[in-house]
């Protein structure tokens, strides 16, 4: 409702349900924004990158530890599920962006995110347990190797869990301002996250300072709103596979 209301009746009363008068005119000074519309635009390529990316090497990673026959399987699984307790650090994990040639790099909002621990557990167990064992072996013998087998045969009835975790990493990527506040330099490499949390807090400050009248609340609403409206259209598509998928995925029978 801030969001969509005008500076002189957010000041008569800052607590309102219906604003009046109403206006778009927020939206549009955000919009209108080159540094806004250019970070909106690369937030929107690097999530659908990531979220590719992220589920091709996840449901690999996935649909091979699934196979009882796959020899140190639970060696594996259990360093894998190790990281999720224990890491370096940041120090260490910054020092390894460095040594990559990752900063300033485009590619470091995707390329570390490309698999997480949680999201291969989840596919791991929904593959044990969701998808008939009958249909692996009957690619098998009519001559599929295991990438036919898993991209024409696996994810196409496992539809549940691959929309949930494009959700988990589609919501994580487009609000991560974390990564390029760390490591990323160049200000026409920002994401969106970034450019809205660094526009806030300097309105703070210049709040905080006097240097200004206009309150910050109403960009705040704004630049929220901006940053939450694709994932709430984005949601209704996958909502009823969400349930099914992540009550499946966390639990082995």
């Amino acid at each position: 409702m801030i969001s969509v209301s005008t500076q002189a009746s957010y000041f008569e009363n800052r607590y309102h349900i219906i604003p009046w008068p109403f206006t778009i005119e927020n939206y549009v000074q955000i919009i209108t924004d080159s540094k806004i519309y250019t970070a909106f635009l690369l937030s929107v390529l690097f999530t659908i990158l990531a979220v590719l990316i992220n589920v091709v090497m996840t449901s690999m990673g996935a649909y091979a530890l699934s196979k009882n026959f796959l020899r140190g399987a639970k060696i594996i699984f259990a360093g894998i599920i190790f990281t999720m307790f224990f890491s370096g650090g940041l120090i260490p994990y910054y020092i390894l962006i460095l040594k990559l040639g990752l900063r300033n790099n485009p590619m470091v909002y995707i390329l570390p995110s490309a698999i997480g621990t949680f999201n291969l557990i989840l596919m791991r167990n929904y593959f044990i347990s969701a998808v008939p064992t009958g249909i692996i072996d009957s690619a098998s013998i009519d001559g599929c190797n295991d990438f036919q087998t898993l991209f024409n045969i696996v994810l196409p009835v496992s539809k549940p869990i691959v929309a949930t975790i494009c959700l988990f990493v589609a919501v994580d990527r487009w609000n991560d301002w974390f990564t390029p506040m760390l490591y990323i330099s160049n200000p026409r490499m920002y994401t969106l996250a970034l450019v809205v949390r660094d526009r806030v807090v300097n309105a703070d400050m210049a709040r905080s300072l006097g240097l200004q009248e206009r309150t910050p609340a109403i960009f705040k609403a704004t630049a929220v709103m901006v940053s939450i409206i694709p994932v709430i259209l984005i949601y209704p598509f996958i909502q009823k596979y969400f349930v099914k998928g992540i009550m499946l995925g966390s639990v082995k029978e």
